[in-house]
């Protein structure tokens, strides 16, 4: 049993295929480069869903998202009713710090359960300055670091690990430029995308500068050895592989493959069971973690790295425009289940940027506000089965190459991927309710 530091730290939005020895430029990444070359485990996760509220709900919980309900901003709080990683660390008698970035992992929304601290991660430099600070206690610390998502940065110190031949590079890329680029609808110029790629590049190389200076901090407490460490991403980022920009609109290879790195304490006797080759679910870290000190995993959560599951990892993500989609990927294929819950609506995409482009919420140009159209697709979601929907789902079956993906013509893998694809969604869940049905026993506190 583990009686030393444990320490997680997460990257926003860092997909796997930038990271320095997992697909990207050579030097970008030379922390997080190291760190999996040095690490018992280091390789590509499948992120639980491309969207922040679900994705580290999971990682928090080793729960799916319909599991622990925290799915759409409207419902973005952790239930009291949900064992934490923090708490269940805690209960194991550590002493429990965070140090957060972005609006949702906040008091607000339940983040503070368990945590003897959470405070803003703001320059990093208390977080560093707590692993620096590390005895021979027990101390759980999670670090969120809010890059390389938007704003893009661009840093002229770091801009020679972009190679030669980038394109003129602005001073930043704010999250309401990108925004007309989420709808599947318009395209994304081949300047716009290098220029996008090359200033998300950078911010992934700032990034891994404030990993290192974390992992400096903790080398220098002299608890390195001790610690059991784990790097990872929340989910990736979208340049346009599969028609949208950022994150949380589709299911596509570039949001759910993430890098992990899992560093066991020396010494320890504890080891993990899956290969490096194999990608696995990033939802089993919290079962990983709390079985490393002694705490009890319940059957629903997802399984220890320590022991070796079935190869297939579901993704979930729910209230798009008139959808809710599902991945299962089992090695190198991926399908794709989309169920409809409404027709999609004409004017989601451009109701989404009035309420980003510059602070706008007015609407202009609209046949509705933009609450109204998304108040109609949430009355729509709430009312309808998640997982079948109103009508059959839309089945899509790629290869995930070298270089991107491929579709697939395979009938057959098809139609067994999609039978396991709704066992898989089905475990441990009594029934299939509507979202408002599920949702009010979570939030009252009485889990199904």
């Amino acid at each position: 049993m583990h009686e030393g530091p444990v320490v997680l730290i997460t990257l926003d939005s860092l997909r796997a295929d930038v990271v320095t020895g997992l697909g990207g430029d050579p030097g970008l990444t030379p922390n997080l480069a190291r760190l999996l070359g040095e690490a018992d485990w280091g390789g590509r996760a499948i992120a639980p869903s491309s969207w922040a509220v679900p994705a580290m709900a999971s990682l928090f919980t080793g729960l799916r998202p319909w599991q622990h309900q925290a799915l759409r901003p409207g419902a973005a709080r952790l239930s009291p009713a949900l064992f934490t990683l923090p708490e269940a660390l805690q209960a194991a008698g550590y002493e429990t710090a965070g140090y957060v970035s972005g609006p949702w992992y906040t008091k607000q929304h339940g983040y503070d359960q368990g945590f003897d601290l959470l405070e803003p991660f703001g320059t990093g430099d208390r977080a560093a300055e707590r692993l620096k600070g590390l005895d021979e206690g027990r101390h759980f610390v999670w670090i969120h670091i809010p890059q390389p998502q938007a704003p893009y940065i661009r840093r002229k110190r770091l801009a020679s690990r972009l190679g030669p031949g980038e394109p003129r590079l602005p001073n930043r890329v704010m999250p309401y430029q990108l925004e007309p680029f989420f709808d599947p609808a318009v395209p994304l110029p081949p300047h716009a995308r290098r220029r996008f790629w090359a200033m998300y590049r950078l911010n992934a190389a700032w990034a891994d500068e404030r990993l290192g200076r974390l992992l400096e901090a903790l080398r220098a407490s002299g608890r390195w050895d001790a610690t059991l460490l784990v790097v990872t991403a929340n989910h990736g980022e979208e340049l346009k592989e599969h028609g949208q920009i950022r994150s949380g609109g589709n299911l596509g290879r570039a949001l759910l493959e993430v890098p992990l790195a899992v560093k066991l304490p020396a010494g320890s006797g504890l080891r993990l069971a899956e290969p490096e080759a194999r990608r696995v679910g990033a939802a089993r870290l919290w079962a990983t973690l709390v079985a490393a000190v002694g705490g009890e995993v319940p059957a629903a959560a997802a399984p220890s790295l320590a022991k070796q599951a079935p190869a297939g990892v579901l993704s979930e993500l729910y209230l798009t425009n008139g959808s809710n989609r599902f991945s299962l990927v089992e090695g190198d294929y991926q399908l794709t289940w989309e169920s409809s819950f409404a027709p999609p609506e004409p004017e989601y995409y451009r109701a989404r940027l009035a309420g980003l482009a510059r602070g706008r919420k007015d609407g202009a140009g609209l046949s509705r506000p933009p609450q109204r159209i998304f108040d109609g697709l949430l009355a729509s979601f709430l009312s309808s089965p998640p997982l079948s929907g109103r009508g059959e789902p839309r089945l899509t079956l790629e290869r995930w190459g070298e270089h991107g993906c491929e579709p697939m013509d395979d009938p057959k893998r098809q139609e067994e991927m999609a039978r396991r694809l709704v066992a898989g969604w089905g475990a441990f869940v009594p029934g299939e309710a509507p979202p408002s049905e599920e949702a009010r026993q979570w939030y009252t506190g009485k889990p199904p």
